[in-house]
This record gives C-alpha cells, structure tokens and sequence, in this order.
C-alpha cells in the first residue's frame, strides 16, 4: 500500500496533537507539583511521577484535554451556525466535518433552530454521505 505525502492539514493536526500533549502533561505536572512541592527540582527538566500520584497526573492530563475539547466543540459552533444559516445542507456539513450526515444532525441540530434556516437531508446531487 502506497502511502499519501503529507498535506499543510496533516502536518498541522499533527503539531496540533503534540502541542496538546506537551501542554496536558506540563498542565498535569503543575498540578503534581502544588500538591507535591517536595517533587520540584529546578535543575531537572522531567518530574518523576511517584506511583501514588499516576492515577491523579492521568486525570490532570484528561481535565485538560477536556477542557480542550469543550473549547473546540464551541469553536465549531459558529462557523457551523453561519454556515446553516446560509443554507448548508446537513450533507454539506457532515462533508466538512468529516462525518456521516446523521451525525452532523445529531451534533448541531440545537443550531439549526437557532438559525432559523433547518437544511435539507442532503445537497442537490449529493449522496449525503
């Protein structure tokens, strides 16, 4: 199987991701460190987590990745609100979401009431994914 080269879209998800994990892990060591000062060694550039503490630096790690999330899921909201009431269709939607239809109506379909415009199955032409 022959790979794809790697678009601008990849190599930013992928930046995007590292960011994100380098950032839940300096959020979560941060949060090891207020409960644990005794941990903090300025020369050393790692933390070592103790066993005790793995379980609360992995859920430091997810509150941050959620909080991520959340943020994303709002940023989503208003280009897909505009995008609805300029008369996207939920076929149009879930192709730039890269989703099944369905899901796109599941996800966004409080937006469509509040946009006053609720699209159509599918566009003209269009299988609807």
């Amino acid at each position: 199987m022959t790979e794809r080269p790697m678009t601008d879209a990849d190599r930013t998800l992928t930046a995007l991701l590292t960011e994100i994990n380098d950032s839940a892990d300096a959020y979560a060591l941060g949060r090891l460190v207020e409960r644990r000062p005794d941990l903090d060694w300025p020369p050393e550039p790692r933390i070592p987590v103790p066993a005790e503490e793995e379980l609360r630096v992995s859920l430091d790690r997810l509150a941050y990745v959620a909080w991520l999330q959340q943020g994303l899921v709002l940023a989503s909201d208003v280009p897909v609100a505009v995008a609805l009431r300029a008369g996207a269709t939920w076929g149009q939607l879930a192709e730039a979401l890269r989703c099944h239809t369905e899901e796109a109506r599941e996800r966004y379909d409080h937006l469509a009431l509040l946009a006053g415009n609720p699209p159509t199955a599918a566009p003209k032409g269009g299988d609807g994914r």
